[in-house]
Order: C-alpha cells, then structure tokens, then sequence
C-alpha cells in the first residue's frame, strides 16, 4: 500500500492532476458558497427574542448557528469534493497507467452522465449513512476510541469500494468488480480508513481524491497480478 501511495504523490504534479483539482476544488468551493449563503439568509429570519430577560438566547442561537454551519461544512467537505472529483477522475486513472502501465490495454472512458450520477450516488450514500450514524457519534463522544472505530469502518469501506470500482469499471465488468472487491475487502478496507484518515485533514484532503485515486489504479493492476513498471 505504502508503495502505491508512493508512486501516486510521485504523479501529483502531472498536468491531468492539475486539471482536475482545480475543476473539482472550484465547484465545490462554489457549493459551499452557495449553500453558506442560503444558510446565514435563513438563519438571519429566525426572530429575535425582544425581552431583556430572553434576549442572551438571541447570543446562543446566533453563535450556534454559526458553529453548525462551519461543523457541517467541515463535515461534508470531503464527500462534496470526492463526489465533484469524481467526476474527473478518469483523466487521473488514464495519467496514471499511460505513465506505469503502458503497454497494457487502456482503459475505457466512462461516459459523463453515468460519471456524474455514480458520484452523486456515492455522495448521497455517504452523506446519508453518516448522518444516519450520527446519534452513535454523540454517544460515544465520551469514548472517542469506539467513535473512530465507527466512523473509520463505515467510511473506510465506503471510500474503498467507490475508488476501487471507479478503477477497476475501466477494465472489467461490473460483476468482475465486484468480485475482485469481495475477494480483497480486507486489504481494501485498509486502503478506505487510510483514505478517510487523509480526507479529514486540512488543505491535504483538496489533493487527496486525486492521490487515492492514482494509488488505488496501482492496487488494482497488483490485485490483477500486474507488477507497477
């Protein structure tokens, strides 16, 4: 794994890298403004507590407010921007084996909308499933190792399995995928954690997608018994 990652930060400064960082950092920046806009226009026409004695609520809700938008967007970023990323990411795929892998057949292009609706997919069931979870993340605040545990297994396997069906659809079936994934959760699911690790991570998880995504297309080629030239 440690290998992969390698050869992947090694690729970081490749043009197609570039391109779809800055494609996928500027629609999700530009969500985020959207979304941050529309939040403080609704939090700005909760009324007001006009009795001196209520009137430290008008404090709280506002600061509340505030700190839940910068929580949740926090909290969002990294399936809003893989989600965006996404999208992309057939350029990285495609940099990465035309630079590693190139007498092996390449792959094939996935169409855009199937593109984009796999990654809102994804998005959605992220997004869902963690929110889902999030009373179990309040009560095990107090026991922060059995939280990590929680957050780490569900997102772990979920990042795992959409980076890895992302690469492995550009050369195999679906079923073919699948299987592949089943057979190799265990090493996969390691891949996801570690990926969920660095996705929670200020201004690293911005390139990060890109990374596991390039590291992921060398798993693949290793799980297919091809050696990384």
């Amino acid at each position: 794994m440690l290998q992969d990652y390698s050869r992947a930060l090694d690729q970081v400064g490749d043009p197609a890298f570039r391109s779809v960082m800055v494609r996928g950092l500027a629609l999700t920046l530009a969500v985020f403004v959207a979304v941050a806009a529309l939040t403080w226009y609704l939090i700005s026409l909760i009324p007001e507590f006009q009795s001196d004695w209520w009137s430290w609520l008008n404090v709280v809700v506002g600061f509340g407010s505030g700190l839940g938008v910068v929580v949740a967007m926090a909290f969002l970023f990294p399936a809003i921007v893989t989600m965006f990323m996404g999208i992309f990411l057939d350029d990285v795929a495609e940099a990465v084996e035309r630079k590693h892998y190139p007498a092996d057949s390449p792959g094939r292009e996935l169409p855009l909308w199937p593109s984009i609706w796999l990654s809102l997919k994804f998005a959605g069931i992220v997004i869902l499933l963690n929110l889902l979870i999030l009373p179990l993340y309040v009560l095990t605040f107090w026991f922060p190792p059995l939280s990590l545990v929680l957050f780490y297994g569900l997102n772990g396997y979920l990042l795992s399995r959409e980076y890895f069906e992302l690469v492995a659809w550009r050369h195999v079936d679906k079923a073919t995928a699948r299987r592949l994934r089943k057979a190799n959760q265990g090493r996969l699911w390691l891949i996801g954690a570690f990926i969920t690790f660095m996705l929670t991570i200020p201004v690293v998880n911005i390139v990060w997608p890109l990374v596991a995504t390039a590291a992921m297309v060398h798993c693949f080629k290793r799980l297919q018994g091809r050696v990384p030239r």
